[in-house]
């Protein structure tokens, strides 16, 4: 359950160990998932982590993911890590591609009761079921740029809370920030204005370029902001709470959970 980047990437690889399974999402679209709204930073070296365990996760999933966009295929923009920056993805690349290798029903599901497959899979973001350990969701806005110059950015920019990057194609995104107002839909004018101002601060040339796009995603938050990725019961795999690091975590995430799913099925069968 859940068609984000987590949800597909355990599908992806499940079929990869031929391992039959089906997706459902509430929205295809995703528009305001954490997925399709990040920036797509693989920030094994400058992101905070709850703790070492989850900055070592952190850091191999970092160096799987150029094998891992390899095995996927298709048109993705990547820039890898290296032993001194941090790399980044386009993840609207990622559920194009990896949407296109699973398969994806649109169903909304309300109860765990509904999901009758065993194992089940919950990568269900911000939105939650009842039973499940609690995520609250940060509202984090993005705003692009495009026209500029290829490569007016080295690697990733940072100050704070604010980070810029360049996607190959030459489009700039500049965040975030961070609300936890539940899922209020609404365009906060001042947040945005807000991280403008620290974007034209961190990069200057942005001032004379117009935004040309904004937007906004939830991003899950569990408890302690550490990811929930561990079993619920003997039929039930939990693998969401990703917080700000969803993205970089998907390959590593993807293959706990695949190799906990053939742990349970390989003692099934015998």
């Amino acid at each position: 359950m859940g068609g984000g980047l987590i949800g597909l990437a355990c599908a992806f690889e499940l079929g990869r160990r031929n391992i039959d399974c089906v997706v459902y999402d509430r929205d295809p679209g995703r528009t305001a998932s954490a997925s399709y709204a990040g920036a797509g930073m693989l920030g094994a070296l400058a992101e905070t982590f709850p703790d070492e365990t989850w900055r070592s996760r952190a850091i191999t999933s970092a160096k799987m993911y150029p094998a891992w966009i390899e095995s996927i295929g298709g048109p993705i923009d990547f820039t890898p890590s290296s032993d001194l920056l941090d790399g980044h993805v386009d993840p609207r690349d990622l559920l194009r591609e990896l949407t296109s290798r699973v398969r994806l029903i649109h169903r909304e599901i309300s109860s765990l009761d509904e999901l009758s497959s065993n194992p089940r899979i919950l990568c269900t973001g911000a939105w939650q079921l009842p039973g499940i350990p609690a995520v609250e969701p940060v509202k984090g806005y993005i705003i692009a740029w495009d026209h500029l110059p290829v490569s007016i950015i080295g690697g990733i920019l940072r100050d704070g809370h604010t980070y810029i990057l360049q996607r190959n194609s030459g489009r700039v995104i500049a965040g975030s920030t961070e609300q936890r107002i539940g899922f209020d839909q609404s365009q906060d004018p001042a947040f945005l204005s807000e991280l403008q101002s620290r974007a034209e601060a961190l990069l200057p040339a942005l001032k004379d370029a117009p935004p040309a796009a904004h937007w906004f995603g939830f991003r899950p938050a569990a408890e302690g902001d550490v990811p929930v990725v561990e079993r619920l019961d003997e039929r039930t795999i939990l693998a969401y709470g990703h917080y700000r690091n969803g993205i970089l975590l998907a390959p590593w995430t993807a293959e706990w959970v695949a190799a906990e799913v053939q742990r349970q099925l390989g003692k099934r069968s015998g």
